[in-house]
Protein backbone atom coordinates (compact mmCIF):
# COMPACT_ATOMS: atom_id res chain seq x y z
CA UNK A 1 0.00 0.00 0.00
CA UNK A 2 3.09 2.36 0.83
CA UNK A 3 4.43 1.93 -2.12
CA UNK A 4 0.98 2.21 -4.17
CA UNK A 5 0.67 5.74 -2.54
CA UNK A 6 4.59 6.53 -3.09
CA UNK A 7 3.85 5.76 -6.93
CA UNK A 8 0.96 7.74 -6.82
CA UNK A 9 2.76 11.36 -5.27
CA UNK A 10 5.36 10.28 -7.68
CA UNK A 11 4.47 13.39 -9.82
CA UNK A 12 3.71 15.92 -7.48
CA UNK A 13 6.98 15.48 -5.82
CA UNK A 14 8.52 14.97 -8.96
CA UNK A 15 7.16 18.86 -9.70
CA UNK A 16 10.14 19.91 -7.01
CA UNK A 17 12.59 19.67 -9.48
CA UNK A 18 12.00 23.23 -10.58
CA UNK A 19 13.13 24.32 -7.11
CA UNK A 20 16.79 23.72 -7.54
CA UNK A 21 16.19 25.29 -11.12
CA UNK A 22 15.07 28.45 -9.28
CA UNK A 23 17.65 28.61 -6.90
CA UNK A 24 20.66 28.35 -9.48
CA UNK A 25 18.64 31.26 -11.93
CA UNK A 26 18.72 33.22 -8.72
CA UNK A 27 22.53 32.55 -7.89
CA UNK A 28 23.04 33.74 -11.48
CA UNK A 29 21.17 36.70 -10.86
CA UNK A 30 17.88 36.15 -13.33
CA UNK A 31 15.84 37.10 -10.90
CA UNK A 32 12.31 37.37 -13.37
CA UNK A 33 13.74 33.86 -14.28
CA UNK A 34 13.98 32.21 -11.21
CA UNK A 35 10.32 34.15 -9.79
CA UNK A 36 8.56 32.39 -12.95
CA UNK A 37 10.08 28.37 -12.11
CA UNK A 38 8.87 29.23 -8.46
CA UNK A 39 5.43 30.17 -9.65
CA UNK A 40 5.44 26.98 -12.25
CA UNK A 41 6.54 25.06 -9.46
CA UNK A 42 3.60 25.96 -6.76
CA UNK A 43 1.19 25.48 -9.52
CA UNK A 44 2.23 21.86 -11.04
CA UNK A 45 2.77 20.82 -7.37
CA UNK A 46 -1.31 21.53 -6.11
CA UNK A 47 -2.25 20.80 -9.66
CA UNK A 48 -0.54 17.41 -9.41
CA UNK A 49 -1.35 16.93 -5.41
CA UNK A 50 -5.41 17.78 -5.90
CA UNK A 51 -5.18 14.41 -8.61
CA UNK A 52 -3.33 12.36 -5.72
CA UNK A 53 -5.42 10.04 -3.50
CA UNK A 54 -7.11 11.47 -0.30
CA UNK A 55 -5.26 15.32 -1.11
CA UNK A 56 -8.56 17.35 -2.39
CA UNK A 57 -8.13 19.52 1.00
CA UNK A 58 -5.02 20.94 -0.79
CA UNK A 59 -7.01 21.88 -3.81
CA UNK A 60 -7.79 25.78 -3.05
CA UNK A 61 -8.44 26.05 -6.67
CA UNK A 62 -10.66 24.48 -9.20
CA UNK A 63 -8.64 22.17 -10.77
CA UNK A 64 -8.70 23.40 -13.55
CA UNK A 65 -7.54 26.87 -13.25
CA UNK A 66 -4.90 24.86 -11.18
CA UNK A 67 -4.10 22.99 -14.52
CA UNK A 68 -4.42 25.87 -16.63
CA UNK A 69 -1.56 27.89 -14.82
CA UNK A 70 0.70 24.98 -14.57
CA UNK A 71 0.90 24.57 -18.47
CA UNK A 72 1.03 28.30 -18.91
CA UNK A 73 3.78 27.95 -16.23
CA UNK A 74 6.16 25.76 -17.94
CA UNK A 75 5.43 27.13 -21.35
CA UNK A 76 6.45 30.43 -20.20
CA UNK A 77 9.26 29.12 -18.20
CA UNK A 78 10.45 27.77 -21.72
CA UNK A 79 10.30 30.99 -23.48
CA UNK A 80 12.10 32.74 -20.60
CA UNK A 81 14.87 30.12 -20.92
CA UNK A 82 15.12 30.74 -24.29
CA UNK A 83 15.08 34.25 -24.24
CA UNK A 84 17.53 34.38 -21.40
CA UNK A 85 20.29 32.54 -23.75
CA UNK A 86 19.34 34.88 -26.84
CA UNK A 87 20.98 37.80 -24.36
CA UNK A 88 19.09 40.73 -25.44
CA UNK A 89 19.77 43.85 -24.68
CA UNK A 90 17.09 46.37 -23.10
CA UNK A 91 14.15 47.39 -24.03
CA UNK A 92 14.34 44.12 -26.70
CA UNK A 93 14.66 42.20 -23.96
CA UNK A 94 11.69 43.13 -21.53
CA UNK A 95 9.62 43.55 -25.11
CA UNK A 96 9.82 40.23 -25.96
CA UNK A 97 9.39 38.38 -22.64
CA UNK A 98 6.10 40.65 -22.20
CA UNK A 99 4.99 39.34 -25.83
CA UNK A 100 5.86 35.55 -24.68
CA UNK A 101 3.67 36.37 -21.10
CA UNK A 102 0.60 37.86 -23.46
CA UNK A 103 0.66 35.54 -26.87
CA UNK A 104 1.23 32.39 -24.14
CA UNK A 105 -1.26 33.20 -22.04
CA UNK A 106 -3.93 33.47 -25.15
CA UNK A 107 -2.61 29.87 -26.39
CA UNK A 108 -2.95 27.86 -23.53
CA UNK A 109 -6.37 28.86 -22.69
CA UNK A 110 -7.48 28.42 -26.11
CA UNK A 111 -5.88 24.69 -25.95
CA UNK A 112 -3.89 23.43 -22.87
CA UNK A 113 -3.59 19.96 -24.21
CA UNK A 114 -1.97 20.21 -27.65
CA UNK A 115 1.36 20.20 -29.02
CA UNK A 116 1.43 23.81 -30.04
CA UNK A 117 1.31 25.64 -26.65
CA UNK A 118 5.13 24.50 -26.27
CA UNK A 119 6.28 24.08 -29.81
CA UNK A 120 5.09 27.34 -30.86
CA UNK A 121 6.91 29.37 -27.91
CA UNK A 122 9.71 27.11 -28.65
CA UNK A 123 9.91 27.29 -32.26
CA UNK A 124 9.36 31.11 -32.50
CA UNK A 125 12.49 31.42 -29.51
CA UNK A 126 14.41 29.49 -31.52
CA UNK A 127 13.48 31.61 -34.67
CA UNK A 128 14.08 34.89 -32.77
CA UNK A 129 17.85 33.32 -31.63
CA UNK A 130 18.60 32.22 -34.91
CA UNK A 131 17.98 35.53 -36.57
CA UNK A 132 19.95 37.04 -34.35
CA UNK A 133 22.75 35.40 -33.73
CA UNK A 134 23.22 34.68 -37.68
CA UNK A 135 23.52 38.54 -38.26
CA UNK A 136 26.26 39.04 -35.25
CA UNK A 137 27.90 36.38 -37.02
CA UNK A 138 27.60 38.19 -39.84
CA UNK A 139 29.06 41.27 -38.62
CA UNK A 140 31.94 39.08 -36.58
CA UNK A 141 32.54 36.57 -39.46
CA UNK A 142 32.89 34.07 -37.39
CA UNK A 143 31.45 31.71 -34.75
CA UNK A 144 28.73 33.89 -32.46
CA UNK A 145 28.46 32.90 -29.32
CA UNK A 146 31.99 30.97 -28.40
CA UNK A 147 31.93 27.25 -28.99
CA UNK A 148 31.41 26.11 -25.56
CA UNK A 149 27.98 27.72 -25.68
CA UNK A 150 27.14 25.00 -28.16
CA UNK A 151 29.12 22.42 -26.40
CA UNK A 152 28.38 23.11 -22.66
CA UNK A 153 24.48 25.16 -23.17
CA UNK A 154 22.81 25.02 -26.26
CA UNK A 155 23.77 21.24 -27.61
CA UNK A 156 22.86 19.20 -23.75
CA UNK A 157 20.30 21.97 -22.71
CA UNK A 158 18.02 21.12 -26.00
CA UNK A 159 18.65 17.57 -25.69
CA UNK A 160 17.16 17.50 -22.17
CA UNK A 161 14.36 19.58 -23.39
CA UNK A 162 13.94 17.26 -26.83
CA UNK A 163 13.96 14.21 -24.28
CA UNK A 164 11.28 16.10 -21.79
CA UNK A 165 8.62 17.00 -24.98
CA UNK A 166 9.27 13.57 -26.41
CA UNK A 167 8.05 11.70 -22.72
CA UNK A 168 4.59 14.14 -22.65
CA UNK A 169 3.65 13.69 -25.31
CA UNK A 170 4.40 10.38 -27.11
CA UNK A 171 5.41 8.09 -24.34
CA UNK A 172 3.57 9.29 -21.37
CA UNK A 173 0.71 6.35 -22.23
CA UNK A 174 3.16 3.98 -21.06
CA UNK A 175 3.49 4.62 -17.39
CA UNK A 176 2.20 8.10 -16.45
CA UNK A 177 3.54 8.44 -12.93
CA UNK A 178 7.00 7.63 -13.61
CA UNK A 179 7.38 8.78 -17.90
CA UNK A 180 5.47 12.23 -16.10
CA UNK A 181 8.12 12.26 -13.11
CA UNK A 182 10.89 11.94 -15.59
CA UNK A 183 9.54 15.02 -17.66
CA UNK A 184 9.48 17.32 -14.94
CA UNK A 185 13.00 16.51 -14.18
CA UNK A 186 14.90 16.57 -17.95
CA UNK A 187 12.78 19.93 -18.48
CA UNK A 188 14.19 21.36 -15.13
CA UNK A 189 17.81 19.88 -16.33
CA UNK A 190 17.31 21.65 -19.30
CA UNK A 191 16.22 25.24 -17.65
CA UNK A 192 19.54 25.03 -15.68
CA UNK A 193 21.63 24.35 -18.96
CA UNK A 194 20.27 26.88 -21.13
CA UNK A 195 20.39 29.57 -18.77
CA UNK A 196 24.00 31.86 -19.15
CA UNK A 197 25.99 31.84 -16.46
CA UNK A 198 26.36 34.98 -14.89
CA UNK A 199 22.87 37.38 -16.09
CA UNK A 200 25.32 40.44 -17.45
CA UNK A 201 22.69 42.60 -18.02
CA UNK A 202 22.33 42.71 -14.34
CA UNK A 203 24.62 45.05 -13.27
CA UNK A 204 27.77 45.18 -11.73
CA UNK A 205 28.54 44.37 -8.01
CA UNK A 206 27.86 48.16 -6.62
CA UNK A 207 25.36 48.98 -9.53
CA UNK A 208 21.34 49.79 -8.35
CA UNK A 209 20.32 47.56 -10.56
CA UNK A 210 21.72 44.30 -8.56
CA UNK A 211 18.57 43.31 -6.64
CA UNK A 212 18.69 40.65 -4.26
CA UNK A 213 16.25 37.65 -4.81
CA UNK A 214 15.20 37.46 -0.82
CA UNK A 215 14.44 41.17 -1.51
CA UNK A 216 12.47 40.44 -4.28
CA UNK A 217 10.49 37.83 -2.49
CA UNK A 218 10.13 40.19 0.38
CA UNK A 219 8.86 43.15 -2.08
CA UNK A 220 6.04 40.68 -3.46
CA UNK A 221 4.95 39.73 0.05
Amino acid sequence: MGALMAKLLLPTLSSLAFLPTASVAAKRRFYVEAMVYLFTTFFLMFYHACAGPGLGVLCFLRYDILEYFSVYGTALSMWISLMALADFDEPQRSTLVMLGVLTIAVRTYHDRNGYGVYSGPVGTAVLIIAAKWLRKMKEKKGLYPDKSVYTQQIGPGLCFGALALMLRFFFQDWDYTYVHSFYHCALSMSFVLLLPKVNKKAGNGRDPATLGFSTLCCSCI
